[in-house]
């Protein structure tokens, strides 16, 4: 089985939504796990995380949208300049997370996960014209998620903060 033959199969799993509503939640227990410096945690929710575009079955019906999204994002990977390219752009996420959450910086964190999330979008929009609105209801459903925790921690560690004083 060579590359692309392992990538086709990925990829029609990946369309699967249930692969891109997921995520937001394995990264916000990623970023809990480093907050905690666990690196056991950290690592296999890290995992998880990475496996869970093919945990799905390829679905029956295909938005549109989102299969030319993930066409780009497979043609990205396709080629050795730019799968190198968006894998670096991959690993200076994953590092900035990794340092600014096992340094307990929660502002700086979630500012890199709503940029990113947001970043996500405008490259979808950028590369694939209209075809990046496919994005949207993921990256809403992430960045709900994101600063609607991150707004009950920092409310949390105000208060706790004002009872000590």
């Amino acid at each position: 089985m060579d590359f692309s033959t392992i990538l086709d199969w990925a990829f029609e799993r990946h369309l699967n939504p249930l692969s891109w509503y997921i995520r937001p939640i394995f990264l916000i227990v990623f970023c809990y796990f480093l907050y905690k410096k666990s690196w056991k945690g950290s690592i296999i929710t890290f995992l998880l995380m990475m496996s869970s575009m093919v945990w799905f079955p390829a679905p029956e019906v295909i938005s549109p949208q989102m299969q030319e999204v993930l066409e780009f994002e497979k043609m990205l990977l396709s080629s050795p300049f730019t799968a190198i390219a968006t894998l670096f752009v991959l690993i200076a996420f994953m590092l900035s997370i990794v340092i600014v959450f096992w340094k307990h910086s929660l502002k700086i964190g979630v500012i890199i996960l709503n940029l990113t999330v947001i970043g996500k979008v405008v490259f979808a929009y950028l590369f694939t014209g209209d075809s990046g609105a496919g994005t949207l209801g993921t990256a809403f459903w992430g960045l709900v998620l994101i600063n609607g925790i991150a707004a009950i921690i920092f409310y949390y560690n105000k208060r706790r903060k004002n009872q000590i004083e």
